[in-house]
């Protein structure tokens, strides 16, 4: 059977415009080597031929990845933002993991450190149904972290399992979840979700709570949506998944047609976060796919309990859940893995209120009673809300401002000039790298305050210039406050060129023309201050208006 005449399968159209996916992929290699491993990954990703065996230029336009820039990061480390159409994503999470990580996955010492999604690929995804502010309502507490916890053990009797359940409901709890483990037949999910629902609801009705019980989703394929439907009959208003297992387009896709909240767990995922030389980052697995699959709160194990997730990667996570992502609401953090009584103020001073803090078998053993159990935990829950909401002014509070700010207050700097929660991005766009040809050359940016919901009136980045690199020669009406942060480099204003390193501070008038650079050896790094609103810049070359840059509002 021939194809229609004209038809090219696997050419881009015009879904998504001139969108793009930007992956920055942490490289273990050399300077000398990181160039062809960047460009090997671009076409793996895509067309999965050797550069001189891809003739046709539509199919050098508009499919192959585009390598956008690679930077230093440490001695053998680079990270090589490479670009891709977003049509090639197609419009599901399938399309998205092959494209981003199908086969350089198994290239070794190949990370997925980043991932930037186009808006207008994003419109295509509902994302969590209920959000932070929809759990809140549906447990109806607004003021402190959610206390969630787990049925336990496998294999207990059932009136042990539905006695917990309806002790933790009325003890004041907020979600009682199925193990992930509690994998079974029909029959036995229909009696364990039937006696569990009735537990919480007699407990709500002595209460007055609305402590949520969600049932943990696991069945052959052809079987989910009877599992689903039976549940949501019920009058279950959320469930546990793990997406890992299920896959997160299958999570996605079956979970579209029922009202409930979703509670990822991420079994499975170690075999991509673990290896610090592979896999993929933890905020952008735990945090950005699993939202993109459906998740209103997404569980990880917290740092400094019985798995080695760092402070780094949970806040990471943590960012990854509420940071802007299109038009989808933002899910709820929900740390666990061995955490206890102690650490709840830690807890709640990282991940603030808005949060469900998971635990499980320090909640069974804190006193004979799993409801005086429950009594006590959320006691120290409403307490430490108290404190951290004094924090707040009441005119921010009256202004609404809290709920936009995001949860995590610092920034973690990490080695090599990273952020935890903030991504090293291309200082310009590919579309203005090829018309602009040499206008600048090595440098990359991370934005750290001003882009992520904060009020403030003006913007603070970090910017890279790779040794032999410089930025582009310009000028505009904002001004900007450079300090040295790293190495040394050279600032030309108008005619002058002065020396700029660590610490030093320099101010770049309104219409000042200038251009940083690094002549030596070593990477150089400066903070840059300039208006949250500001006008473009205009290029000395051209004079034309920077259409490349990022930052405009």
């Amino acid at each position: 059977m021939t194809p229609p005449t004209g038809l090219r399968p696997g050419l881009p159209g015009s879904a998504y415009g001139e969108s793009r996916i930007e992956v920055t992929y942490r490289l273990g290699i050399s300077a000398r080597e990181a160039p062809a491993l960047a460009q090997a990954i671009a076409y793996e990703q895509t067309v999965e031929l050797p550069p001189d065996l891809v003739v046709d230029p539509l199919v050098n336009e508009r499919v192959v990845g585009r390598v956008e820039s690679i930077v230093q990061v440490d001695e053998n480390v680079h990270d090589a933002c490479i670009s891709f159409s977003a049509e090639l994503a197609n419009n599901h999470l399938m399309s998205l993991l092959n494209l981003i990580y199908g086969n350089a996955s198994i290239y070794p010492g190949v990370r997925l450190q980043a991932l930037s999604l186009p808006d207008s690929w994003l419109r295509d995804f509902q994302g969590p149904r209920y959000g932070v502010d929809g759990v809140r309502e549906l447990v109806n507490v607004r003021h402190r972290p959610l206390l969630a916890t787990a049925i336990k053990p496998r294999g207990a009797m059932s009136d042990y399992a539905t006695s917990m359940v309806y002790q933790f409901a009325l003890g004041g709890g907020d979600i009682v979840k199925d193990d992930q483990n509690l994998i079974d037949d029909f029959d036995t999910f229909r009696w364990r979700v039937a006696a569990c629902t009735d537990a919480v609801d007699r407990a709500n009705d002595e209460t007055g709570g609305s402590c949520l019980y969600f049932p943990h989703l696991s069945a052959p394929h052809h079987e989910l949506s009877r599992y689903l439907e039976y549940a949501y009959q019920v009058g279950v208003k959320g469930i546990l998944v793990c997406p890992l297992l299920l896959g997160l387009e299958t999570t996605r896709g079956v979970l579209a047609d029922y009202p409930l909240a979703v509670m990822a767990h991420p079994a499975m995922s170690g075999s991509y976060l673990v290896n610090a030389d592979q896999g993929i980052e933890h905020g952008v697995m735990l945090g950005t796919l699993f939202r993109l699959a459906g998740a209103d709160i997404s569980i990880f194990p917290n740092a400094g309990g019985r798995f080695s997730f760092s402070s780094a990667a949970c806040e990471s996570i943590a960012h990854k859940l509420v940071e802007p992502l299109g038009t989808l609401a933002p899910s709820l953090p929900c740390p666990a893995g061995g955490m206890g009584f102690d650490d709840l103020e830690s807890m709640v001073g990282t991940y603030g209120n808005q949060s469900v803090l998971l635990i499980g078998g320090a909640l069974l053993g804190h006193s004979e009673h799993v409801a005086h159990s429950t009594q006590d935990f959320v006691a120290r829950l409403d307490v430490l809300a108290d404190r951290s909401a004094s924090e707040v002014t009441n005119s921010e509070r009256n202004e609404g401002v809290h709920a936009t700010v995001p949860t995590l207050h610092r920034i973690a700097f990490n080695e090599g000039f990273e952020w935890t929660g903030r991504d090293s991005s291309p200082y310009k766009d590919g579309e203005y790298t090829s018309r602009a040809g040499t206008a600048f050359k090595g440098v990359r940016r991370v934005e750290l305050v001003g882009k992520f919901g904060e009020r403030t009136a003006c913007d603070l980045r970090y910017f890279e210039v790779a040794p032999g690199g410089f930025t582009s020669h310009e000028f505009h009406v904002h001004t900007h406050i450079v300090i040295g942060a790293r190495g040394e480099g050279l600032l030309t204003l108008d005619d002058d060129e002065r020396a700029i390193r660590l610490n030093d501070v320099a101010y770049i008038a309104p219409l000042q023309p200038h251009q940083l650079r690094n002549a030596g050896d070593e990477p150089f790094g400066f903070y840059c201050i300039v208006d949250h609103d500001r006008d473009r810049p205009v290029r000395i070359e051209t004079g034309a208006p920077d259409e490349g840059t990022k930052h405009e509002h």
